[in-house]
């Protein structure tokens, strides 16, 4: 079908006199504050924690919580779709995220802030659908999932680059708060563009509420924040010591057990479609969602690296994203040229996690006291590439064998896996291994650190004369000197255990490339894949 039949074919979104090629500009426009937006911006943790005086896991629970929220709107969307037309669905959800952020720049309750964030996410699902649904038929002329996702998937996870450096910038040039006055003025630039171009927005002909099982709703809910929240507070409640944790990980498999049996003993129309989970291409490509996110987090330790180590500024950490940029666009180019060539999503999925591999091998022999900054350059490239790739790969290859009213509950599985439950659950294995070696390998080091090493009594000399030239007195100078000692006890305490983990990580890499050429390729060769109703 060419592009013009694809056009024709497609609802009436817009006014008669847009043309086509301002109907793609209006839609990006739109499409930039949605994928921007967020009830917390990791970017700027550091300063929202220091404001409101919480620890920075609160903030890392609110940016969570949108992915959460995000994953539980796509259930409800074929209950809203057929009573509300796209105008209408798009102007009310930019109203709430406007006003959701309005209260997260002015909250002093971190509770509040993750609230917000959980329906900012919310809410974001909504939209997200409605302006793919724009986007398609005018971006994919041969209406094909590999296409569609190859053109796509750039924009949306450059846009998320771009997020984590405009709120390190926001929050270091002016204040945190910055950020969502800044997100407030570009939603409402993208609900003037919906009023003046798009048609046909009228009231809801009802409120479909009475059809939504809320029930399941607050239980799929329940599950994801309490994963969430173990993973995140673990390691600063000390895990299982903490009453908390305990309530919230026995939560799990108790809500769990009973949202998947409500599924599934339910008379009325299930809130999600358990059935996906018997297709084994779409369970496969969830599991594989966890590993892909897990060789992404080692960006984890650079940012520690580049902290604890090059001692340089979190906005420094936060910039290395922007070279993910030219990464992810080649990796854009790739993936539609290999669709083009009609290759095998195996091998996309290969190629993807060789990039990861490889970037975390570079980090690997490239980590040291006295590395550079600009080392980490090759490894967010490579990771671009990879990341890009895999999301292409893993979209394509979830819907294979699915019937088409099953495809946005895989939307709803693919993510929870890949965007609420699998960073978290990354995160929170990557901080507290650190943590635990950095404590491991930090007493280690201490033990040899005395007047007959040879580099410690050298470096104590000189720090201590150094302070006495200053014009430090004796006891001042003997302090300051130890703090010398110590702090390079401590960088090599934190190189020593990215290293470690590192090492590890090239490792699991290498196995899961071989799993990949053992198990993929014993299968039928996915290619061409028409577009569905996933539209995630």
């Amino acid at each position: 079908m060419s592009q013009q039949a694809n056009i024709a074919a497609a609802p009436q979104h817009f006014r008669e006199w847009v043309p086509t090629w301002l109907k793609a500009v209006v839609a990006l426009f739109i499409l930039f504050p949605v994928m921007l937006i967020n009830g917390a911006y990791t970017g700027s943790s550091v300063d929202i924690s220091s404001f409101l005086g919480v620890l920075s896991e609160d903030i890392n629970m609110a940016y969570f919580a949108a992915s959460a929220g995000m994953a539980i709107s796509y259930p409800i969307v074929p209950i809203l779709r057929p009573v509300a037309t796209t105008k209408t669905i798009i102007l009310i959800v930019l109203f709430a995220q406007l006003g959701l952020s309005f209260i997260c720049a002015t909250t002093t309750y971190v509770e509040v802030l993750i609230v917000c964030s959980f329906f900012i996410g919310y809410f974001k699902g909504f939209s997200l659908i409605e302006i793919i649904s724009i986007l398609m038929p005018t971006v994919t002329p041969s209406g094909t999932r590999n296409e569609f996702y190859s053109k796509f998937y750039p924009i949306s996870l450059i846009i998320g680059q771009l997020s984590l450096v405009l709120t390190a910038e926001f929050a270091y040039n002016y204040q945190w708060q910055h950020m969502y006055y800044f997100m407030i003025v570009l939603l409402l630039i993208a609900m003037l563009l919906v009023v003046v171009f798009m048609a046909f927005g009228r009231r809801l002909i009802r409120i479909p509420y009475k059809e939504i099982d809320w029930y399941s709703f607050f239980q799929a809910s329940c599950v994801m924040m309490a994963i969430i929240y173990v993973c995140t507070y673990g390691k600063t409640n000390d895990w299982f010591a903490s009453r908390n944790i305990i309530i919230a990980t026995i939560s799990i498999p108790v809500l769990g057990w009973m949202f998947i049996r409500r599924q599934l003993m339910s008379d009325k129309r299930p809130f999600v479609d358990m059935s996906v989970l018997k297709n084994r291409n779409s369970a496969v490509m969830y599991l594989f969602s966890f590993f892909m996110m897990f060789m992404a987090s080692f960006t984890t330790l650079s940012s520690a690296y580049v902290t604890s180590v090059l001692r340089l500024d979190a906005t420094k950490a936060n910039e290395l994203y922007l070279y993910m940029i030219p990464g992810i666009v080649i990796g854009g180019f790739a993936c539609y040229y290999l669709y083009r060539r009609a290759i095998r999503m195996a091998w996309l999925l290969f190629i993807g996690f060789s990039c990861f591999t490889l970037a975390i091998a570079l980090l690997y022999f490239n980590v040291q006291p006295e590395g550079t900054y600009e080392d980490l350059y090759l490894p967010m490239f490579l990771k671009g590439i990879g990341i890009v790739i895999l999301y292409v790969a893993i979209g394509v290859y979830a819907i294979q064998g699915l019937e088409p009213k099953q495809l946005i509950y895989n939307a709803f599985f693919i993510i929870c896996s890949r965007s609420a439950l699998a960073p978290a659950v990354a995160l929170g294995i990557m901080t507290n291994w650190l943590y635990r070696l950095q404590q491991q390998n930090l007493s280690v080091l201490s033990e040899s650190v005395d007047a007959l090493n040879p580099y410690a009594s050298s470096l104590y000399t000189q720090s201590y004369s150094s302070y006495i030239a200053k014009g430090l007195s004796i006891e001042e100078a003997k302090q300051m000197a130890l703090n010398t000692l110590y702090g390079k006890v401590q960088i090599q305490a934190t190189t020593v255990s990215i290293k470690e983990i590192l090492g590890y990580m090239l490792i699991i890499g290498i196995v899961i490339l071989v799993g990949i050429l053992l198990y993929f390729f014993k299968y039928r060769a996915v290619r061409l894949v028409k577009v569905g109703q996933d539209l995630s």
